[in-house]
């Protein structure tokens, strides 16, 4: 068995699939890397040929898409340690061995930290996705740098994979469903840099933004829909329908206080930079029900949500 199983999924990037076959590659671990193509007429076939020798698999054939790719490079992985690296991404000399020698018998997630990068090498910001202190906190504060973070292969497997229909937040319904099957007490999160992530124009995440930020909020209702909403979160969500195939059925064992507290505060937050100060106080009303806030920090928002709406008279 290898320790790590890396896919793939490619479609016309010649540019910078090299670099990305290179990094993995040069990882001083026992890794299988596949290559998902989905038929590039670019180029991109005769860089994948001159590396096979470095791949334990490659096809091309037309797929149905990005998270269909990674399913079928899924089928095909026997490594320990599963992620996918998209071909315009990185991993970062000895990154792996960095996640290998970190791991226990009980770890089932490795999240390292994600360096994103323009197309220049410049850094832009460090991320990572954030375990905080309970659950409902970090399904609520949901974040991703996906590049950087590995599960163990068997329980993607057991979890069926990635949702085909879903093109742009498939990485973050994969988080949700695990988190809520077996809960967070087997992440381990390290404080090292593994992958680089490559932010440019012609990226998904870049021409795709606002969609992707839709399907993001279409997923927290599928996570959200089983709890009554306050009417505030019921007009939101009315123009972020529920995904077809998106069933979250654990999350009746969480405390709706707390989750709706932690996820209405980046509402709370849009709303007072909007200067919606009667939407800011709404969504104010549902975050000071839980934990999210700290006291003095609910005194400082009434304050601050007062203030607007003497200045808005």
């Amino acid at each position: 068995m290898a320790d790590f199983s890396i896919v793939t999924p490619i479609l016309n990037q010649v540019s910078t699939i090299e670099a990305c076959i290179l990094s993995v590659a040069n990882q001083e671990v026992d890794v299988e890397h596949i290559i998902i193509d989905g038929g590039s007429t670019d180029g991109t076939l005769e860089i994948i040929r001159k590396h096979q020798s470095k791949l334990a698999y490659w096809v091309s054939e037309k797929d149905a898409g990005q998270s269909s790719a990674i399913n079928k490079g899924l089928k095909l992985a026997s490594g320990k340690f599963f992620n996918w690296l998209n071909a315009d991404d990185l991993l970062l000399p000895n990154a792996l061995t960095e996640v290998k020698h970190r791991t226990n018998p009980t770890t089932q997630i490795v999240v390292g930290k994600c360096r994103h990068v323009d197309t220049s090498g410049k850094e832009i910001a460090i991320g990572n996705a954030r375990i905080w202190e309970s659950l409902e906190a970090t399904l609520g504060n949901y974040s991703m740098s996906q590049p950087s973070v590995f599960y163990k292969t068997k329980d993607v497997v057991a979890l069926g994979g990635l949702n085909e229909d879903l093109h742009l937040c498939m990485d973050m319904d994969l988080w949700f469903r695990f988190l809520l099957l077996h809960g967070q007490k087997n992440i381990l999160s390290i404080d090292s840099v593994v992958a680089h992530f490559l932010v440019h124009p012609n990226s998904k995440s870049s021409l795709l933004y606002q969609e992707m930020k839709a399907e993001k909020y279409s997923l927290y209702h599928g996570l959200l829909s089983q709890f009554d909403l306050p009417n505030v979160l019921q007009d939101f969500f009315r123009k972020h329908l529920v995904p077809d195939g998106i069933i979250y059925q654990s999350a009746s064992n969480l405390n709706p206080h707390e989750l709706l507290s932690n996820f209405s505060w980046h509402l709370m937050i849009d709303a007072y930079e909007a200067a919606n100060s009667k939407l800011c106080q709404q969504y104010f009303e549902v975050v000071e029900n839980g934990s999210r806030l700290s006291s003095s920090e609910k005194l400082l928002w009434k304050a601050r949500i007062a203030s607007e709406k003497l200045l808005n008279r």
